[in-house]
């Protein structure tokens, strides 16, 4: 027997998908403006867009079917790509307070080398049981396993190359931190100003002048030595280092 289906159906599965597609980043938007920044929520929605476009974009250069299961996987891509974009803005959030004087494109370069090996590990690690799914599976699942390799590679691109960027070009407007930008002495080498300060703050301090010690203060320091060596031995498995 053969089995058609109508075009009505392939259209209510294009607009069912849609709908799905448009409502999850509207509740995306609402979440991450309420947890952080309308301007981080901007960054979300545009890597997120990115993130669908190139997995809708490949699927029809492929000329593949888009089916259900399609559906299914471009949402969980949406709910992966969200979840590695979160832990770099949140990183992002726990730096602004601790880099009070450094611009924002650098408390986001420090984020993002916190957290990019957490986030291409994490990708790595999920990319290899679904193209185990894609190459090894069945054909029903084919599909699914293909717009999930798609979207979570590009996933991972776009969070560490298109939100955390735009987060930094918005936030920058900001008298504040456009302040620290142009200010010359914060922006040379990337903040790297402050910890040079402050190594040459501690080098002009004045290095006090320690009084001589006593006979008997020396040996009393003397002996204090000598009981360390003497624990550090005994803490040795075999005796004494040769």
């Amino acid at each position: 027997s053969v089995n058609t289906v109508s075009a009505s159906f392939g259209r209510q599965i294009a607009e069912s998908a849609v709908y799905a597609i448009l409502i999850s980043l509207l509740l995306v938007v609402l979440y991450i403006t309420f947890r952080f920044q309308w301007k981080f929520a901007v960054a979300t929605i545009v890597a997120l867009l990115h993130d669908v476009i190139i997995a809708v974009g490949i699927y029809s250069l492929l000329d593949r079917e888009v089916t259900t299961a399609t559906v299914a996987a471009i949402l969980t891509v949406l709910g992966y790509s969200i979840y590695d974009t979160i832990i770099i803005l949140d990183r992002v959030r726990e730096n602004i307070p601790l880099m009070r004087r450094a611009s924002f494109a650098t408390i986001g370069n420090v984020s993002l080398w916190e957290t990019i090996r957490r986030s291409l590990a994490t990708t790595f690690i999920t990319l290899l049981p679904i193209a185990a799914l894609y190459f090894f599976g069945g054909d029903t699942l084919k599909d699914f396993a293909f717009a999930l390799l798609v979207g979570i590679g590009s996933g991972a691109y776009s969070s560490i190359f298109i939100a955390a960027p735009l987060v930094a070009v918005l936030k920058e407007r900001e008298p504040e931190y456009a302040r620290r930008r142009d200010d010359p002495e914060l922006a040379r080498d990337g903040g790297t100003q402050l910890i040079e300060a402050a190594t040459e703050a501690a080098a002009d301090e004045p290095v006090p002048e320690l009084a001589p010690l006593t006979p008997s203060e020396r040996a009393v320091t003397n002996e204090a030595k000598r009981e360390r060596r003497r624990q550090r031995r005994k803490a040795r498995p075999h005796g004494r280092a040769r």
